[in-house]
C-alpha cells in the first residue's frame, strides 16, 4: 500500500507529526495543494495544505460528504495559521504557527485562536520573523474569506466536496525533527 507522509511540526514540541494516508484517501496531491480524507467512527476528516497560503483547513464530513460540526463548542472548519506547504514526492511539509480560526457549519461564525502563543513563539526563537509576517497574511487571509461567507466555495474549488470512501484514519506517529531537515529551524524554507 503507497502512504503519503504528511509532516506536521508544532515547533514547541521536540518532534515532527506524522499522518500517514494511503494513496486511496488522497483526492489531490500536486506542487498547488493537497487533500486528503481519514475517517473517525462516523465522520470524515477531509484535510486540505496549501502551497499559496499561510493556512491549512480541516473540516469534518458526515456520510453524505455534508459539513458538520463536531467538539465543543461546535466547529466544522478548524484552520491552522500554518507555513505554505511543500511537496516532495510522497511528502507534504508544514509547520504550524499556533494561531486557529475555528469555524461553525454555517461557513461564517467564527473564533480566532491561541495567537498570543504566536508571539511567544517569535521571542522565543521558535519561528521567524518571516513566519511571523507570513502567519499575519495568512490569518487575515483567512478571516477575510470567513467574514465574506468564501470558505467553502475556495475550497470547493480546490476540492469539490461529495461523499466520501475514505477507510479508517491510519494512526499518527512522531519522528525526530533531526530527521525532517525540511521543517528544521534556520534550515526550512520559511525561516
Amino acid at each position: 500500500m503507497t502512504l503519503v507522509s504528511d509532516f506536521d511540526f508544532h515547533p514547541s514540541e521536540p518532534h515532527v507529526r506524522r499522518f500517514q494516508v494511503p494513496q486511496r484517501d488522497v483526492l489531490r496531491c500536486d506542487d498547488e495543494a493537497y487533500v486528503s480524507d481519514a475517517r473517525f467512527g462516523d465522520v470524515t476528516l477531509r484535510h486540505f495544505a496549501f502551497r499559496d497560503e499561510w493556512f491549512k483547513v480541516n473540516v469534518t464530513l458526515d456520510e453524505a460528504g455534508q459539513v458538520v460540526e463536531t467538539g465543543l463548542p461546535g466547529f466544522a472548519f478548524n484552520c491552522d495559521v500554518a507555513t505554505q506547504m511543500a511537496r516532495r514526492g510522497d511528502s507534504i511539509y508544514a509547520v504550524d504557527l499556533f494561531a486557529d480560526v475555528l469555524v461553525a457549519a454555517d461557513g461564517i461564525s467564527h473564533q480566532v485562536k491561541d495567537l498570543p502563543e504566536l508571539q511567544e513563539a517569535v521571542t522565543l526563537g521558535l519561528v521567524s520573523k518571516n513566519e511571523f509576517d507570513g502567519a499575519r497574511r495568512g490569518l487575515d487571509r483567512l478571516l477575510g474569506l470567513v467574514s465574506d461567507g468564501d470558505l467553502m466555495s475556495y475550497l470547493d474549488a480546490v476540492c469539490p466536496f461529495g461523499r466520501s470512501l475514505a477507510g479508517p484514519a491510519l494512526p499518527m506517529d512522531r519522528v525526530p525533527l533531526a530527521d525532517v531537515p525540511e521543517l528544521q529551524p534556520r534550515r526550512r524554507p520559511t525561516w
